[in-house]
Order: C-alpha cells, then structure tokens, then sequence
C-alpha cells in the first residue's frame, strides 16, 4: 500500500496551551463529529507547555480512543510552534487546524474540505465576509485591535485577505509541508505568516465564511499579544528580504 493511501483523509490539529477545562469536551466533540460524517480522520492535540492538566486529560482520552494522537513539549513555545509541530507530524492528505474553545465549530470541516478537494492549496476561515455568521462578539476593545492588526499587517505584508487571524484554516498535505517548513514566527502573527508565504508562492489561497462565538476565557493577552505580533510582522518582512521564503523544490502544490 503506498503511503498516499495509507494516509487518512483528514487530519484535525488542535494546539492546546492550558485547557484543561474543555480539552476532554473539544476531544468528544471532534470524534463525534468524525463519526457523525464517517470521515477517515484523525486528531493531533499538541500540548504546548500547558502548566494545568491539559496533557494529562489528552492522553487520557487519547488512551480509549487510536485516532487521537497527543503530542507535547516544554516550555510553552507559541500558538504558532504548536501549530507548525502538529501540521508537519499529521498524517492527512487535508490537514485543518482549530481552536480547542470551538469559537469556530469542527462541524464548519464541513464547508472546507470541498474547497479543498476542488483544488485549493489553502482555506482560510473569515468572519468579515457577508455570509459569516457572529454568535458572540469580542468586546469592543478587541474588536478594535483586531481591525487595527488587520490594517497594519495589509500595510507591511501582501496579504489580501478579510481576516488574517481567525484560528480556523486547512491546506493540502503538499502545501502544509511547505508552509510549515518555512515557517519561522512562533506567536500570533504566525497566521499572517502562512499567508504572506502562500501569497508568495502564488498558492490558490480562498477563504470561507464562518459561524464563529467569542470566548469570554480566553488565555490572550490583547494589549501584549498586539505589540508582540507588531513586532512579528517586521520580523516576517526581514525573514522574506534574507530569502528565508524560498519555495521547497519537494513541497511544489500543483
């Protein structure tokens, strides 16, 4: 059997930083799911560096259940290493990554794998397009922060698209192996980062509406994560201008 079909159809990454609350939940939820459609699937939890019981419930679950795999390092790394570390470790021939808090449902898997399967090299979730759906809204301040990083990021960066980081985005096997294998930035502009490379590249990039809910418990720190992901942003400008995003020779997405 080649490796091609040996490889599930999908592959869910969840990175989960202190989650030990609704890690076990987010599990439940995504193999139901995965059962409800009847998909070949499996699910990549990466820990990274939870300082609660987020690894030990994983594991637990992961335990009575093979297509979930848990994965785990430490120090805390960043959304953006944790991410990179489940993409280039999952085994799927479509590999789409979510936010363990659900504000994007997994049930949304639904609207991206055609798109995938209709050619495109890279999905991205957006909650400005007209069809998108806002259950719940970020509070004025980050809703604020959140346009002002779409502007900045616009400015710095080719990106052209409506949202850069709603946490809810899939590729193909061949382009996640690319993207992630140039990656550098670890923290919350890493979304802005897949973007420019794929931009870059000349990928098919398309982005789907989502039906997405705000969590009030969010582990963000908005004002930090702003400055942080400024300085991100100037970074990934440096990393293209030294030549860092040159495209693999084995990772070319037809």
């Amino acid at each position: 059997m080649s490796a091609l079909m040996a490889s599930p159809q999908l592959s869910i990454v969840l990175p989960a930083y202190n989650e030990g609350a609704r890690i076990t939940e987010a599990l439940a939820r995504t193999v139901r799911y995965i059962d409800e459609r009847g998909l070949d699937a499996e699910v990549v939890v990466v820990n990274d560096g939870s300082k609660d019981d987020t690894l030990q419930k994983a594991e637990q679950f992961a335990t009575g259940e093979p297509r979930v795999r848990v994965l785990s390092h430490s120090p805390n790394h960043g959304k953006g290493y944790a991410v990179k570390r489940g993409m280039l470790d999952a085994r799927g021939q479509c590999r789409i990554f979510l936010d363990v808090d659900m504000a994007t449902p997994v049930e949304l898997i639904d609207d991206m794998l055609p798109v995938l399967a209709s050619g495109a090299d890279v999905v991205i979730g957006s909650r400005h397009l007209p069809e998108s759906v806002i259950e719940v809204s970020q509070s004025a301040i980050r809703r604020w922060m959140g346009s002002a990083f779409r502007k900045i990021a616009g400015m710095l960066l080719p990106l052209n698209v409506s949202d850069v980081t709603c946490g809810f985005k899939g590729m193909r096997a061949e382009s996640a192996d690319a993207i992630f294998a140039v990656q550098n930035e670890c923290g919350w502009a890493f979304d802005a980062e897949l973007i420019f490379v794929a931009r870059k590249w000349d990928l098919d990039l398309r982005e789907v509406p989502v039906r997405w809910r705000d969590s009030s418990d969010t582990t963000v720190r908005p004002f930090a994560a702003a400055w942080a992901s400024f300085n991100e942003l100037l970074r990934i400008r440096r990393h293209d201008r030294r030549g860092a995003y040159a495209r693999p020779q084995s990772g070319h997405a037809e």
